[in-house]
C-alpha cells in the first residue's frame, strides 16, 4: 500500500472515531478504505484523491451518485467513499447522498458556470431556481450527448425534438430556461444564431384541480402527542412540528429560523419569507416559546451558533437541516401517530400549513386575518381554501327553483324537479 494512501486512511478512520462512531461501523469504514486501498494498488496509484474514489465508486457500486433501489451494501459503500472525499476537501460528511452527480459531456458543461453566475447576479435568482436551472441544462446535455451532437451545431429542429421527449408537464419550464441559456450564449458570442427566438411558447394547458390535504384540528393535537420529547431530538422534532401546525410555516423558513428571530419582550418573531421575500410579524404562543425554551436548555447541541433547529447526527451535529429533513420530522410523526388515512394524503409540512388555514376558516376566521397569518401576498392566494370549506359552501347553496315548462308535466315534472 503507498505511503501517502496509508497515511490519508489512517487520518479519515481516526476522524470517523473522533465523531464517537461505533465500533461496527469504525469496522466497515475500514474495510471499504482497506479494498480501495487494495484497488489503487493494482491501478498503480500512489495517492488518493476525489477522482479515483470517483472511479474505485463507479466500478464496484456503478454510480458515484445515489441511484434509487440501490442495495445497501452498496449504499452504504458509497458513502464511505464520498465521505473520505469530504475529509480531504476538509469538508463536513455528507448528511445525504446528492440524488445526482451533474457531469456534463458537451460545450454546457464549460458554459453552465458563468450562465448560472450571471442568473444569480443580474437575474438575483434564488438557489432553488439555480438547482433548478441546472437539473433541466443537463437533461439538454443527456439529449445532445446521445445525439452526437454540440450546441454550436444545433438547430431549432435539435431542440424541438428535445422538448418532445418531455412530459407535457415539463416542457413550459424547459423551454423558458433552454430559451434564456441560448439567448445568454448569443449575447456572449459564443453562439453564431440567436435560436432563442425561435422557441414557441408552450400552449397553456387547464391542470385537474387539487384539493389540498387538510387534517382536523383533533387530528393535529393527535399528531403532536405521537413524539417523544424525553430526547434531544424528540425535543427538536416537536417544536418543527409546533411551527408547522400553529404557524403554518414553510419548511424553507423553518431551517433558516434563528434565535434573533424571536421578541421575548414583546412576545413576537419576526420572520422574512424565503419564497415571497415578504416580512410576517407573529405572536410569540406560549406554547411555542416553552418548547423553544425547553429545547435550547435540555436539547440543542450548539444553542450559541444562534440558529434553531439544527442536526442530530454524529455527522453533522450542530448544522442547519435542509427541507428534506423537515418533511421527514414530519412524516415520521405521522408513522407514529393513529391518525388513519394519512398514507393516501400528502404529509408533509405544507399539509400543516393547508390545514391551519382549514381549520381557520372553519372558525370563521376572514380570509384577510388568514393571508395576513400566513405571509400571503394577496388574499386570492388564500382563496383556494374555501373549496374545502364543505359545510361554509353549503350555506351558500341556493334552493332550485320550480320548474314550468309547457313540455314537461306530470311525472317527468317532478323526476326533474327531484
Amino acid at each position: 500500500m503507498p505511503n501517502l494512501i496509508k497515511i490519508k486512511m489512517d487520518g479519515f478512520l481516526a476522524d470517523i472515531e473522533d465523531k464517537g462512531f461505533n465500533q461496527a461501523i469504525r469496522w466497515r469504514y475500514g474495510k471499504t478504505c482497506r479494498l480501495f486501498a487494495q484497488w489503487a494498488c493494482e491501478q498503480h496509484f500512489k495517492d488518493v484523491s476525489e477522482e479515483s474514489l470517483r472511479r474505485y465508486a463507479l466500478k464496484v457500486v456503478g454510480y458515484w451518485e445515489a441511484a434509487r433501489n440501490l442495495p445497501l451494501q452498496k449504499r452504504l459503500t458509497l458513502m464511505v467513499l464520498r465521505r473520505w472525499s469530504n475529509f480531504l476537501m476538509g469538508m463536513p460528511y455528507e448528511y445525504r447522498i446528492p440524488a445526482k452527480d451533474y457531469r456534463f459531456s458537451t460545450a454546457i458543461g464549460n458554459w453552465i458556470g458563468p450562465y448560472l453566475d450571471w442568473c444569480i447576479q443580474s437575474l438575483l435568482r434564488r438557489p432553488e431556481t439555480i438547482n433548478g436551472k441546472k437539473r433541466i441544462l443537463f437533461r439538454l446535455d443527456i439529449f445532445l450527448s446521445s445525439e452526437g451532437l454540440e450546441v454550436a451545431n444545433i438547430n431549432i429542429g435539435n431542440v424541438d425534438k428535445h422538448f418532445m421527449s418531455l412530459p407535457l408537464g415539463q416542457r413550459e419550464s424547459h423551454k423558458s430556461t433552454i430559451r434564456e441559456f441560448l439567448h445568454y450564449l448569443y449575447s456572449n458570442d459564443l453562439l453564431p444564431v440567436n435560436l432563442s427566438g425561435q422557441i414557441l411558447k408552450e400552449p397553456r394547458r387547464r391542470r385537474p384541480e387539487r384539493l389540498p390535504s387538510v387534517y382536523s384540528t383533533e387530528e393535529v393535537k393527535q399528531l403532536l402527542k405521537s413524539v417523544d420529547q424525553s430526547t434531544s431530538k424528540g425535543k427538536r422534532d416537536y417544536l418543527v412540528l409546533l411551527l408547522c401546525a400553529q404557524y403554518g410555516l414553510r419548511a424553507s423558513d423553518i431551517v433558516r429560523l434563528k434565535l434573533d428571530n424571536f421578541n421575548w419582550e414583546k412576545n413576537i418573531i419576526r420572520v422574512r419569507q424565503y419564497k415571497t421575500d415578504v416580512d410576517i410579524e407573529l405572536p410569540l404562543l406560549a406554547s411555542v416559546g416553552n418548547a423553544v425554551i425547553n429545547y435550547l436548555k435540555h436539547g440543542h447541541p450548539s444553542p450559541n451558533t444562534g440558529i434553531l433547529v439544527v442536526s442530530h447526527m454524529r455527522t453533522t451535529v450542530g448544522q442547519p437541516l435542509d427541507r428534506a429533513t423537515i418533511h421527514s420530522i414530519v412524516t415520521a410523526a405521522f408513522r407514529n401517530s393513529n391518525i388513519t388515512g394519512w398514507q393516501e394524503k400528502r404529509h408533509g409540512p405544507h399539509s400543516m400549513r393547508h390545514s391551519l388555514a382549514s381549520n381557520l376558516i372553519k372558525q370563521e376566521v376572514s380570509l384577510m386575518t388568514i393571508s395576513a397569518a400566513l405571509g400571503h401576498k394577496s388574499a386570492e392566494s388564500t382563496k383556494v381554501y374555501i373549496k374545502i370549506d364543505i359545510d361554509g359552501l353549503r350555506k351558500c347553496g341556493l334552493a332550485i327553483p320550480t320548474m314550468s315548462n309547457l313540455w314537461i308535466s306530470g311525472p317527468e315534472l317532478e323526476a326533474a324537479q327531484r
